[in-house]
């Protein structure tokens, strides 16, 4: 009866061998990123559908900003508008006061000299107000487009002195305070108007920004859901794979021995 030595068996737990070792390495990148797919070997179409949710969701989160920028804006632009106010709210106090006959020509040149440093920091305050560099009041940018998906825009109207109508005020006679509350109420409409118009905006940026938290959201689980890792069945895998590596060097060691007690009967 002839002694054959086959190197079979220790090919066959070399592979077995490398591949648990192939498999540890990885599950302890994965272990150590928290994901699934670090790399398109890992599952290529998971990976493209991913990085588009990121992308998709990285410009989201942006727009955001943008509109949040535009929302700021509106603010800014409506805090002008409630100084204007207040003071056309003096002027128009100061015409019913002024359109008394009973009063003298001094008494009404002191409260038109009030009324013309009232028109002026209205215009002060209209030519002033700005977010970011960006004049708000004057006149200089009507239109802010904010960079976003629905083409959002920020609309101010012109508002000074002029385009209130009151820039001509004068409480010097008592006919001119009877023609400055007309103008002061004219004004004061005109305001409220604009104030109006800039709420409206505001909401509507404030609840883009709500629907498109909403949309990052739900991207964001859609992603991990296709990316994150399953540490519990990871670190089961993890188990598994020690187990085979353990057993198939076991068997290389055992596959050593026989063979050296093989070699050594031949020798003898």
């Amino acid at each position: 009866m002839g002694l054959r030595i086959n190197n079979l068996p220790n090919a066959g737990a070399l592979r077995q061998s490398n591949k648990a070792t192939k498999n540890l390495l990885r599950g302890l990148e994965r272990l150590a990123s928290q994901e699934r797919i670090n790399r398109a070997a890992d599952d290529a179409s998971g990976l493209s559908i991913s990085e588009r949710l990121r992308s998709e969701i990285r410009a989201g989160q942006q727009e955001n900003e943008n509109l949040q920028s535009g929302v700021n804006l509106v603010q800014t632009a409506e805090g002008g508008l409630s100084a204007q106010q207040d003071a056309v709210g003096r002027l128009q106090e100061l015409a019913v006061q002024a359109s008394n006959g009973i009063l003298t020509d001094d008494q009404r040149a002191s409260l038109n000299a009030e009324a013309q440093q009232l028109v002026e920091q209205i215009d002060q305050t209209g030519s002033s107000t700005e977010f970011n560099g960006t004049q708000t009041l004057d006149g200089s940018v009507s239109n802010v487009d904010l960079g976003t998906s629905g083409s959002e825009e920020v609309n101010v109207e012109v508002s000074n002195a002029s385009t209130l109508g009151v820039d001509s005020i004068d409480l010097s006679t008592q006919a001119g305070a009877s023609a400055a509350i007309s103008a002061a109420e004219t004004a004061s409409t005109r305001i409220s108007g604009n104030r109006s118009s800039l709420g409206a905006q505001q909401a509507r940026f404030e609840r883009s920004i709500e629907n498109r938290e909403i949309r990052i959201v739900n991207e964001q689980e859609a992603d991990s859901r296709i990316r994150d890792l399953d540490v519990a069945r990871q670190s089961i895998e993890q188990s598994r794979n020690q187990l085979l590596q353990q057993s198939s060097l076991s068997a290389l060691n055992n596959s050593s021995l026989v063979g050296e007690t093989a070699l050594r009967l031949l020798g003898q």
